[in-house]
């Protein structure tokens, strides 16, 4: 499908191309003394040029392989076959556009180009072909106006080397996830930057065993063991865990029912405690202790939300907890950078997790803990990350409970309205939110919202619906 290009010396003197046939003369280079006690050829001192005009029907199709050149091509031992391809129209009723689908023993390729009604760019790809006998060199435009196809790469069936019939894929693969799935699929083609990606996620989910006061109820519940937990609660249980940060219900002390540093997981709260500390370490340099000084050197002064400006502003870098409460800050600052991007159309369009972080302008670390939390994957024609309403709500509920345990250790605080003008979240949503998590709310004469978290934590019980 794609031609490769030859290369030709450098030329002393430019010629001007069109789209009809032209010959164009090029000097290669000036006098060269011929080597007399050799018999060869004397090489000609001009190369002729030949510009072939666009042929939709015969263009070359130029193809790339961002995920890796497969072995049957990259390596010349290789005894795979090479893929083969085959092209059809973008849409039946069009003229325009191409797409591409191919495939080898092991993987499958595809890409398509929607066509282009007017071409301003002032760069295109031509495949260029050398008769070293005729001494010519015929430049001829690739397919859909010099584009080159981006090939998706998928694989057919994989199955790994490790002793566990669920592990299997490729016929009998109904027991396996679709993150295992990803995961193995990484593992095998992925870069060594979405491998260590991979692993973050993997170590950032929350064992039910390791969580105080979870018990062993799930396993017993799957197993069909006897078991008090009765079912409904059970679910109940199960959704909230899944809505709320990872949580201790049995602790005594209200700062250590929702862990800041569990809710970012190891790689992210490493990000932000390396931002953070450094610009401590600076601030201390300069014989600073202001909050809203160290405010400005982590976010700047413009751009930043008002809440969290007067949040930091609030702590003082020297005292006791300070860190910890900045990072909590911070790391509540970039979710609120991010939800700002995407809640103007409520979905970010990009090929990869990596360009819509770029977009978001958010630390890589913490902007793949993000995107994992609070997105999903759209599968269709475009690639990019929605914000569906339900992780929208779970964005809330993060939010709310990431600035009151930057606000106070012992998780009160006198007025959330502010954040959720922030927010734009509307203050009774905001309190019924924060009763789900077990908070006390109260709302004050001067319509201020106070919270307060007491232990044990009690959750309220399930309440029905409106009938609609």
């Amino acid at each position: 499908m794609s031609g490769s290009s030859s290369s030709s010396s450098s030329s002393s003197s430019s010629s001007s191309g069109s789209d009809d046939d032209s010959v164009q003369i090029a000097s290669v280079g000036g006098k060269r003394k011929m080597d007399t006690s050799s018999a060869s050829t004397p090489i000609s001192a001009f190369i002729k040029v030949k510009v072939a005009p666009s042929n939709p029907e015969y263009d070359p199709v130029v193809v790339s392989f961002p995920r890796g050149i497969p072995s049957s091509i990259a390596d010349e031992d290789s005894n795979a076959t090479p893929p083969t391809f085959t092209t059809s129209k973008f849409k039946e009723s069009s003229s325009r556009g191409r797409r591409i689908k191919g495939e080898d023993d092991h993987c499958t390729y595809s890409a398509a180009a929607a066509g282009r009604g007017h071409d301003g760019r002032l760069s295109k790809t031509y495949v260029c072909i050398f008769d070293k006998k005729k001494n010519t060199l015929k430049l001829v435009p690739s397919a859909e106006k010099g584009t080159v196809f981006a090939l998706d790469q998928s694989v057919k069936e994989y199955s790994p080397a490790v002793a566990n019939e669920n592990s299997t894929m490729g016929g009998q693969d109904s027991n396996i996830s679709a993150s295992d799935r990803v995961k193995m699929l990484v593992d095998s083609f992925g870069s060594k930057k979405k491998q260590k990606v991979m692993d973050s996620r993997a170590a950032n989910k929350v064992n039910v065993h390791s969580v105080v006061g979870g018990g062993n109820f799930v396993p017993e519940n799957v197993k069909g063991s006897a078991s008090n937990v009765d079912a409904q609660e059970a679910s109940y249980e199960q959704a909230r865990r899944d809505l709320l940060p990872p949580f201790d219900a049995d602790t005594d002390a209200p700062g250590k029912v929702y862990n800041a540093q569990a809710l970012m997981g190891e790689v992210a709260w490493n990000k932000v405690s390396g931002i953070v500390n450094r610009k401590l370490r600076d601030l201390k340099e300069q014989g600073g202790d202001s909050g809203e000084t160290l405010c400005e050197m982590l976010v700047g002064k413009s751009h930043c939300p008002k809440s969290i400006k007067a949040l930091m502003g609030s702590i003082t870098p020297s005292g006791t907890g300070s860190p910890y409460r900045f990072k909590v800050a911070f790391f509540l600052y970039l979710i609120m950078r991010f939800y700002n991007k995407i809640d103007r159309r409520g979905f970010l369009r990009g090929k990869t997790v990596d360009d819509c972080i770029n977009e978001c302008h958010i630390p890589h670390e913490t902007g793949v803990k993000i995107f994992d939390l609070f997105t999903t994957p759209i599968e269709g024609k475009e690639d990019g990350f929605l914000l569906s309403r339900n992780q929208k709500t779970k964005m809330y509920i993060y939010c709310l409970i990431l600035f009151i345990t930057a606000s106070s250790k012992d998780m009160t605080v006198p007025n959330i309205t502010p954040l959720c003008k922030d927010l734009r979240l509307d203050d009774k949503l905001a309190a019924a939110y924060l009763r789900e998590a077990g908070f006390q709310v109260k709302k004050n004469s001067a319509g201020h919202i106070g919270v307060k978290l007491s232990t044990p934590v009690v959750f309220p019980p399930p309440r029905r619906g409106k009938r609609s």
